[in-house]
């Protein structure tokens, strides 16, 4: 296998040390191979003991397949140097190296120091169905405990949250709360923080984070509204018959712009109120289409402002500051209750000496940082130790996470790699503004000052074609922005080719382009058979996800039928196969056996992971033929077997039972 040729950037985030360095690593770029490059250039020409680098991975499997890659990097340099007494020393530490998630090392530093934070130490991990019922035990004594009580804050809360079927609301409430602030380091802290945001103590609704949101959400959408009505008024001009049209237009544009010039929340609100836009002008005799359009345009604006302007101010100011205030003792008291199931909880799992999975997390922060929010001794034990933290995916680290990292580092030996345009766990709260911090303030090698932390940008895609790229970069930069997607995607950002495939230009039957598919479904309109089948046929309405599966399948029969060449690593140029092509879907639960019967249909080999293949009744027979013959101490055991959809067109829920008695099934 010839030798990797690393581009300079990354041989920079290989080779780069002395600070915290940020590789921001775009899709394709290398970045798990740098990576691991990095921690054997760190045990082999460093001379590093492998036990002295924390390796945090986001899954295990990754772990795993990190400790192999090293494992075989040192084999191969052994077989160079096979006297190399640090390089035999490294394969008996790799076995217990810090290569692993998060929550592996979390476990670890609790199981070293459980002594530190007054739990057992045979505590067990609690999983998850156990923790909800625990959950629903604890939630469900303090709200009897509440009623028993009578207690007057709690009568409120329900009042507010609650109607007269029951108390649920306020459950849900409480419990996603609770679960969002365990995000947070200190998630009481953290709650009483974002309560004192209530508070508007100079009486100055725009001084206030609330205040500030909303404008800046008006002024958008009126920005966006005017640079609506000003392209379709371009459009008009040119067009004589239409100056009563734009003129309506022009009007509405300057009624805006006063809307938007002003600061004070009242004027706004005033401005708002007397809103009035003109009636649009009624002229049979104009033809021109871009009367409809412009009409379609004004109509969709007014629409909007309606929705959602008014909506963000709806009162004056006094009115609001007077809402903020009445809410505050509200949220203090479900503030309150949160803390106080928190408390409940927690002792609930002490007594069952279990701990869940924010558990983990949180007491290992709890061994590492004091009161004062500085790391303790067992933190600074860790400092000593690591000469090196890696982090992947780091785009995807919370708060806590980082928190933790942080008080085991020295300032300035953290590594990090990650891409925030594939962040996809803010839904678990994720904080890619982590990742986003740190790439608008470290500095490029260039750029770089001697105590500045240092970012190396891997934008050079190995792994995709130009077309992929291109098509790629106009959608993202098409969509992607500061305010959607965290990001200002520009030629800064773009994927750039870095691959070496053959030329293909002379290869025949090579389509070179990407190409984008629209399917139009129509809502109110059957949609008829594909072209090829009779026109007698009834007309039916098919269902979207089937009619996509149709279409998908129609084009791999006609990708397969047309010859058309792919690129073989080890046969070059070659026509394409069925095990060429794979659908790749938002979700595969209930989509898959949609997919599998379509490719079916047309007589194309399919799998898929989630579900079996088509079974036929010879395998269904032979499934009762092994249940006929279980032995004797099993008959009385009823025996569930499940079988997926592609019999009996059941659905993705539906079950089979048979169900063992007498040695006979049924």
């Amino acid at each position: 296998m010839s030798e990797i040729k690393w581009t300079k950037e990354q041989l920079q985030a290989i080779q780069e040390k002395g600070s915290n360095i940020l590789v921001a690593a775009a899709a394709g770029s290398g970045k798990t191979a740098v990576l691991v490059e990095r921690i054997i250039h760190k045990i082999i020409d460093e001379k590093m003991d492998i036990d002295k680098i924390l390796v945090v991975t986001f899954t295990n499997a990754a772990a795993s397949e990190m400790r192999e890659k090293i494992l075989e990097a040192i084999y191969k340099k052994l077989e160079e140097n096979p006297e190399n007494i640090h390089l035999q020393r490294q394969i008996i530490l790799l076995n217990k190296a810090n290569i692993c998630t998060i929550h592996s090392f979390c476990l670890d530093v609790i199981h070293n120091h459980f002594y530190e934070i007054d739990i057992p130490s045979n505590f067990k991990i609690a999983d998850s169905q156990e923790i909800e019922l625990l959950k629903q035990e604890v939630i469900d004594d303090l709200f009897e405990q509440k009623y028993v009580n009578n207690d007057s804050n709690f009568i409120q809360l329900l009042e507010t949250y609650t109607n007269y079927r029951g108390d649920e609301a306020l459950q849900e409430l409480l419990l996603n709360i609770y679960k969002f602030i365990q995000s947070s380091p200190f998630p009481n802290k953290w709650l009483q923080e974002k309560l004192n945001l209530f508070q508007i103590n100079n009486k100055n609704i725009i001084q206030s984070i609330w205040g500030k949101i909303i404008i800046q959400e008006v002024k958008e959408e009126i920005e966006e509204a005017i640079m609506q009505l000003e392209k379709i008024k371009t459009k008009m001009l040119p067009f004589p018959e239409l100056v009563k049209f734009y003129q309506i237009i022009e009007e509405d544009k300057i009624k805006l712009k006063e809307i938007q010039i002003n600061s004070s929340w009242n004027e706004i609100y005033q401005k708002m109120s007397t809103l009035n836009f003109s009636k649009w002008p009624i002229d049979k005799k104009v033809t021109n289409e871009l009367k409809e359009e412009a009409k379609a345009i004004r109509d969709n604006i007014k629409k909007k402002i309606k929705e959602n302007i008014t909506k963000l101010i709806n009162c004056s100011e006094e009115k609001v500051i007077e809402d903020l205030e009445n809410m505050y003792p509200i949220l203090q008291k479900l503030s309150n209750l949160v803390i106080e199931f928190s408390q409940n909880f927690a002792q609930k799992k002490k007594e069952k000496n279990c701990i869940d999975f924010n558990d983990i997390e949180h007491f290992a922060l709890k061994i590492l940082i004091d009161e004062n929010n500085k790391p303790t001794e067992v933190a600074k034990k860790y400092q000593e130790k690591f000469k090196e933290i890696a982090i992947d995916e780091y785009q995807d680290s919370n708060l806590v996470q980082e928190t933790i990292l942080t008080s085991i580092s020295k300032d300035n030996n953290i590594f990090m790699v990650g891409d925030v345009k594939q962040s996809i766990y803010k839904f678990r709260q994720a904080r890619p503004e982590l990742f986003l911090q740190k790439y608008e303030t470290y500095k490029n090698k260039e750029n770089k000052k001697e105590k500045d932390n240092l970012k190396i940008q891997l934008f050079r895609n190995f792994r995709s074609r130009q077309n992929i790229l291109d098509i790629t970069n106009l959608l993202f930069e098409s969509i992607m922005s500061k305010k959607l997607g965290d990001i200002n995607y520009n030629e800064d950002e773009y994927l750039n080719y870095g691959a070496t495939y053959p030329e293909q230009e002379k290869i025949k039957n090579y389509a070179g382009v990407a190409q984008i598919e629209i399917i139009d479904l129509k809502e109110d309109e059957s949609i008829t058979a594909f072209e090829g089948e009779e026109e007698s046929q009834e007309v039916e309405r098919i269902e979207d996800d089937i009619l996509e599966a149709k279409f998908v399948a129609d084009k791999i029969q006609t990708l397969l039928k047309s010859n058309y060449m792919v690129y073989d690593k080890k046969q070059g140029y070659r026509i394409i196969k069925p095990k060429d092509i794979v659908i790749l879907l938002r979700a595969t639960s209930n989509l898959a056996q949609i997919y599998e019967k379509e490719l079916a249909d047309l007589k194309l080999p399919v799998f898929s992971d989630t579900s079996s293949s088509y079974l036929d009744t010879v395998e269904i027979q032979t499934i009762l033929a092994v249940l006929k013959i279980v032995d004797n101490p099993l008959q009385d055991i009823p025996l569930v077997v499940v079988l997926r959809s592609p019999i009996c067109n059941l659905t993705d829920n539906d079950l089979i039972t048979i169900r063992l008695t007498d040695k006979n099934c049924s």
